[in-house]
């Protein structure tokens, strides 16, 4: 497997358990303090509402993410070298957006290049 693959996986990867660590937390929180039985977060039905939300998750990242490295790119924050395969991402150090920016450059398996600001 190619390292922009793996790294575009671990990208996704590490969306997912924030937002399952979220989640696992608002159960918890539920649990404790509103009282809510455990039978209800252990029923099928909260399972897949629990993938979807986590699908809806990843997809409200991806695209926080195209704005932000948008925003870069108008800002001059990060440019584009390479104008046929867009491969290759110049960004510098103080880029306001620089996570969501590096997020943006793992899921569309372009590479990075640091410039100093």
């Amino acid at each position: 497997m190619k390292s922009s693959t793996i790294g575009m996986l671990r990208a996704y990867l590490l969306v997912a358990s924030m937002g399952a660590a979220c989640i696992d937390a608002c159960v918890v929180i539920a649990m404790l303090i509103f009282d809510v039985p455990e039978r209800i977060f252990t029923s099928a039905d909260f399972r897949i509402a629990m993938a979807i939300s986590l699908l809806l998750l990843m997809l409200a990242a991806r695209s926080l993410a195209a704005v932000a490295y948008q925003a870069a790119l108008t800002t001059r924050h990060a440019t584009v070298n390479g104008v046929r395969d867009r491969s290759r991402v110049a960004l510098r150090d103080d880029c306001p957006h620089r996570l969501l920016v590096l997020l943006h450059i793992r899921i569309h398996r372009q590479q990075l290049a640091i410039v100093a600001a």
